[in-house]
């Protein structure tokens, strides 16, 4: 066990989501079980068009959670390391989270856009933790819907309309969003005024380059082509700044700044989504480990432990073009979500979850890394606190991605009684951020055991 992770005063919060995990994972027989099957077989009547394939695979019914650990239908217990998608930091159904949706049920659940005490508290809590001057604020329920909002201000605040975002990121499935990932099958062509290029993706650098000696000729290659492809309209630049949608890519120190300084100079708005970086890095926000202030900053996942709860933080000068697009939404920032993210920042704060997140993280990732060097399946381990990643390959020398080898582990992994997040040849390691280093060091154990076995078929 990491000693200073070992020596640091254990949140109340890990002793709860951690006693369930003594008795996890705990599976019986083949997966899925009777029971999950059967409820597999009615969703199928009636559900279509999930885009996580890899439920097809394995169609187990999860029926509760408690901490860490997730329950089948059938009983078998599991490891969480993806809480829906990075959605439950706090683990499943944290009490103080839970105690706060009660109590705010039985006063009110919506009104919306008229203030309530409880929107009111949480946009002050957030103002005490989003960077600089990002403290003018307006709630949705998803992404997605955050993502536009962000668009339409950068429009707004410029006159407009090109957007540069950075290829592998993520950041929604409507016609814009879409437009500024990483792409969809169906989606047909990308909308014109929307440019996606390479980013700082030293692993496998789209230029054969090796950092630090490129001097980042990711940045000066997107001001070029960000010149030859606009028709002098340019609105913003949006970036995750550690890239989720291609699996815990860590950007260099120095892209983000780089990207700033373009933003600067071509009077775009840098716009920071944070969906997946929020609070599980270690700090409350992932542009704090870079020393870089966004324009604007997009958040939500673990801001709701599991409610539906999205936000946009606009730096004050902004107020104007957040307020001309009128980002009203009828559920967002309802109370009863507005009640769970207070929830959980007055947990993450009062019980110093951030400095635990980053000391079981950096244990986690050195397990990782041990990994890596054993198998030559593992072509790169990466990530910053609760936010991880394997990526595996065909081979160490050519980094030739293995998404069959992905999809194998992913499996595998379940079959344990871990669930881990794929889906391309990176499989996401993402526990909640009170995990603690014995269990979360236990989960990467359960994942050498399915290399080892994979590896040697």
């Amino acid at each position: 066990m990491n000693n200073s992770a070992a020596e640091a005063k254990i949140p109340d919060s890990v002793k709860w989501a951690n006693a369930a995990a003594a008795r996890a994972p705990s599976i019986s027989g083949s997966l899925p079980g009777p029971e999950s099957r059967k409820l597999f077989e009615k969703t199928k009547q009636y559900q279509y068009g999930s885009y996580f394939q890899l439920v097809n695979m394995l169609p187990i019914a999860f029926t509760h959670g408690e901490g860490v650990t997730l329950t089948d239908a059938d009983g078998n217990q599991y490891l969480d390391f993806t809480q829906g998608h990075m959605v439950a930091g706090l683990g499943h159904a944290h009490p103080n989270v839970t105690a706060a949706i009660s109590r705010q049920a039985g006063r009110l659940l919506n009104v919306r856009d008229f203030p309530t005490d409880t929107r009111v508290a949480l946009m002050e809590a957030l103002a005490t933790i989003t960077p600089a001057d990002l403290n003018v604020f307006q709630f949705f329920n998803a992404g997605t819907e955050a993502t536009e909002a962000a668009l339409r201000v950068a429009r707004a605040a410029t006159g407009g309309h090109e957007f540069v975002s950075i290829y592998g990121d993520y950041h929604g499935r409507t016609t814009s969003a879409i437009a500024t990932s990483f792409g969809n099958p169906a989606g047909g062509p990308r909308p014109s005024g929307f440019i996606t290029l390479p980013g700082a993706f030293c692993y496998r650098c789209e230029f054969g380059k090796q950092h630090p000696d490129c001097a980042m000729h990711c940045v000066e290659y997107l001001e070029r082509a960000l010149m030859m492809n606009s028709i002098g309209k340019p609105a913003g630049i949006i970036v995750e700044p550690i890239s989720n949608g291609s699996g815990a890519r860590v950007y260099p120190d120095d892209f983000l700044p780089r990207l700033r300084a373009v933003a600067d100079r071509h009077d775009m708005l840098l716009i920071f989504d944070e969906f997946a970086t929020f609070v599980r890095t270690g700090t409350w926000f992932a542009s704090e480990h870079y020393d870089v202030t966004p324009d604007v900053v997009i958040f939500g996942k673990m801001l709701g432990n599991g409610l539906p709860i999205s936000a946009i933080a606009v730096r004050d000068g902004l107020k104007d073009a957040l307020q001309e697009t009128q980002p009203s939404s009828t559920h967002g920032g309802q109370p009863g979500s507005c009640a769970a993210a207070l929830a959980v920042i007055e947990t993450v704060r009062d019980e110093d979850l951030l400095e635990h997140a980053a000391l079981v993280g950096k244990a986690c990732l050195g397990r990782m890394q041990q990994i890596g060097e054993r198998y030559e399946c593992v072509g790169d381990t990466r990530g910053k606190g609760m936010l991880l990643a394997i990526d595996f390959v065909k081979d160490k020398k050519t980094r030739e991605p293995n998404v069959e080898f992905a999809q194998q582990f992913y499996k595998g992994c379940l079959e344990r009684g871990l669930v881990t997040s794929g889906g391309s040849n990176v499989v996401r390691m993402c526990p909640p951020i009170v995990i603690s280093e014995e269990t979360a060091l236990k989960g990467f154990d359960i994942a050498e055991e399915v290399i080892e076995s994979l590896s040697n078929r």
